[in-house]
């Protein structure tokens, strides 16, 4: 009885601590947040025109971005009469019934009172969200957590901690730190949500002094946005972040303090630093930046949002942030390509099928690519209606697959056009704008057309042209190469903001420049290009195709990392092949689990080509599907038998070379058969669905060579081989 007793009772608890905060919740799939720090508000009447500008500011963002949450993030009344300020503040929140929460920052009990007492009074007024979770060291340590549009569950959790004021001691400088229990209160807490909710939630972390890491993670990505002055955090490195980083949970630290810095920096997908931007007028030092906020836009279904700083004068540094590898620290696919051949008689259903497939293995990306296409003689084909061609050269399957993916929650990225002339390689500078300029057309017909009409779906666009390390080592062709980008880059900025820009560049090791050299080149043209916050540059890793192998992909990636670390804000993506292109057939799941472990150490996110084309389950054999579904859940592939011996094995004279045919064992575990000839891996032919292969026609082979036939699983693991008799 009491064991009930007691798991009632925890029940109960868990609820009472959630209903302190059951007014924050999802509406629609959308919860915004407005930080305001560093209001520096000064209680006397010489101070009140600054005080009011602060008020004015404060009071027109909230009605401008009609915020679900406010929260300020420290030093907010630093002067006598304290209570004074904290009335009026209390006041606004009130007048615009907005729910509020604050964390303390250093200054905010250089007053006639401490904080213990303005959280006192904190508690006696409406929409006041701040409180003390437990017993710990300063004061307003408090969870708040997010609930679901719906109410009926927890989504995301917002944690807002004292970061003290200075040290006693200053042998240990000036700053004090979070203290360890303060830290270690977040960790049974976060604990306590995962094991409630049966899986880790999306977080972030507001307090007022920014952490050392907020200067040493610049040493790894490069930060957006203001940085106008040096960092300053406390000396001691109190572990707080290896928390974060620990529990997967925290996925943005927002901060403010330093009053000309407003920047971000994107740790590679793991976590997100950032400040406010001051909102005060009143000034402490000399200060550069205009008053303002930083907005945060926080998605229901997704560890990510959207961030971005406004003024009374507009908005800067638009940033969408999102988790790598969903927060298992297993690299994983988010997205892959998919191609016009495979999708051309799809309908509806064909591609809701689809669709369901790659939620199924966690990717919400897909890359279609091109709209537009003029082959080698000049036709120009489009895949939806277009007055760029003939109606007879003309389909409709872009718009099945945003209206697939608009129902399932899938973003396509578009990509505009393509013209096969590229691939000569001559660089006609007139040319290559004018294809720019077609393909401005295009993103202009499919925005009338579908925007509109899918505008989730209707995500991001994908530049066609690939760009390599041979032809492109110029500083004449890399000015070209900027030039064309750039006449994409500025007619899309002005029509779709809003949609980021993704390419996807290739290398290959044995011609053109090296690692060092490619990497010099892409700073060269990153240097002229307009490319905006948040669009995405993911280089293929060229393993499928043989430029690049597992033992040189690391030098590579590290070196375009460095490229991509010259342009703030631009995102670092892995784009890893999955096929074999010496048979044009799925890789084995062992090597691409190897890309995979080398590549997610460079990038924040990771997509691929092409998950629809050589590891669905509707186009090769599901064991593929099947063995990376368990691999994303456990980190390992699983074990595959290997498959049993193919029977039968007869070579033939055909009218041109050998035919060599077999029957198959059992067909368990068989994802393909090897074909070999004296000794030499001469085909591997892939299942297609229910078409096991029986047969194959060496067109260069004679009565003298010996064949022997295998079959493979998806590790690639293979059986014996079987001698052929000539029938």
């Amino acid at each position: 009885m009491k064991k009930y007793l007691l798991i009632i009772f925890s029940c109960l608890l868990c609820f009472s601590c959630l209903a302190q905060t059951s007014g924050l919740k999802f509406h629609d799939g959308k919860f915004k947040i407005v930080q305001f720090t560093d209001l520096h508000w000064v209680e006397s009447d010489s101070y009140k025109p600054k005080n009011d500008s602060t008020y004015n500011l404060m009071r027109e963002i909230i009605r401008t971005e009609r915020p679900d949450l406010v929260i300020l993030t420290g030093d907010v009344v630093v002067s006598w009469n304290a209570l004074r300020g904290w009335k009026r503040l209390a006041g606004l929140f009130a007048e615009e019934k907005m729910p509020f929460a604050v964390t303390f920052g250093n200054h905010d009990e250089e007053t006639d009172m401490n904080n213990a007492q303005i959280l006192e009074y904190l508690r006696t007024v409406p929409y006041n969200l701040t409180y003390d979770a437990e017993k710990l060291s300063g004061s307003g340590n408090c969870v708040l957590p997010v609930l679901s549009s719906d109410g009926k569950s927890e989504k995301w959790v917002l944690y807002l901690m004292d970061s003290h004021n200075l040290t006693q001691d200053r042998s240990f400088g000036y700053y004090d730190w979070i203290k360890h229990d303060q830290i270690d209160w977040y960790r049974r807490t976060s604990d306590q949500f995962t094991t409630r909710n049966k899986r880790t939630l999306p977080s972030l972390a507001f307090f007022h002094i920014p952490l050392p890491e907020h200067e040493t993670a610049r040493w790894v990505c490069r930060e957006f946005g203001e940085k106008q002055e040096g960092v300053c955090a406390s000396n001691i490195n109190s572990g707080l972040l290896s928390s974060f980083i620990e529990k997967k949970d925290v996925i943005g630290v927002f901060v403010g303090h330093d009053h000309n810095n407003d920047y971000m920096v994107d740790w590679n997908g793991n976590i997100a630093l950032a400040y406010g931007r001051k909102t005060g007028y009143p000034s402490a030092y000399n200060e550069v930046l205009s008053r303002g906020a930083r907005v945060i836009n926080l998605h229901e279904e997704e560890a990510s949002f959207d961030s971005y700083i406004i003024d009374l004068d507009g908005t800067y540094f638009h940033y969408t942030f999102e988790q790598k590898n969903q927060g298992t620290g297993i690299p994983r696919f988010s997205g892959s390509f998919i191609q016009e051949f495979l999708v051309a008689n799809w309908e509806d259903a064909r591609w809701d099928q689809e669709m369901e497939m790659f939620k199924e293995a966690g990717m919400k990306y897909l890359i279609y690519a091109p709209a537009l296409l003029t082959d080698e003689r000049g036709k120009t084909t489009t895949n939806y209606p277009s007055s760029l061609t003939k109606k007879k050269q003309q389909n409709k399957t872009l718009e099945k697959c945003l209206r697939s993916a608009q129902k399932n929650g899938i973003k396509i990225f578009i990509g505009l056009n393509f013209n096969d002339r590229w691939w000569k390689v001559d660089y006609d500078a007139d040319w290559l704008v004018g294809q720019m300029e077609i393909g401005n057309k295009v993103a202009d017909e499919l925005v009338a057309l579908y925007k509109g009409k899918y505008p989730d779906a209707m995500y991001g666009w994908y530049w066609v042209w690939e760009v390599d390390n041979l032809n492109c080592m110029t500083a004449e062709r890399q000015a070209i190469l900027a030039k064309a980008l750039n006449t994409n880059l500025d007619h899309l900025s002005e029509i779709t903001p809003d949609m980021p820009f993704m390419l996807s560049p290739f290398m290959n090791h044995k011609v053109g420049g090296n690692a060092e050299e490619y990497g010099k080149m892409w700073e060269t043209v990153f240097a002229q290009t307009h490319f905006r916050f948040g669009d995405i540059f993911s280089p293929q890793d060229c393993v499928g195709a043989g430029g690049l192998n597992l033992d040189n992909l690391s030098d590579w990636f590290s070196k375009l990392k460095q490229a991509v670390n010259t342009k703030p804000g631009l995102k670092f993506w892995g784009n890893v092949e999955t096929f074999d292109q010496q048979f044009w057939v799925s890789a084995p799941l062992t090597r691409v689990k190897k890309q995979l472990d080398i590549v997610n150490g460079y990038v924040s996110n990771l997509i691929c080509f092409a998950y629809s084309h050589y590891n669905s389950p509707f186009v090769v054999s599901n064991e593929y599907h099947q063995a990376y579904l368990q691999y994303c859940k456990e980190g390992k592939l699983p074990k595959v038998n290997v498959p049993q011996d193919v029977k039968n094995v007869l070579m033939l004279k055909a009218s041109k070379g050998m035919e060599i045919s077999w029957i198959p064992g059992s067909l368990e575990h068989v994802a393909g058969f090897n074909i070999y000839s004296n000794g030499t891996l001469l085909k591997k032919l892939q299942v297609h669905g229910n078409d096991f292969p029986t047969s194959f026609t060496d067109k260069e082979g004679n009565e003298d060579n010996v064949y022997e036939v295998s079959t493979y699983n998806v590790l690639d693991e293979e059986s014996a081989k079987q001698k052929a008799i000539n029938k």
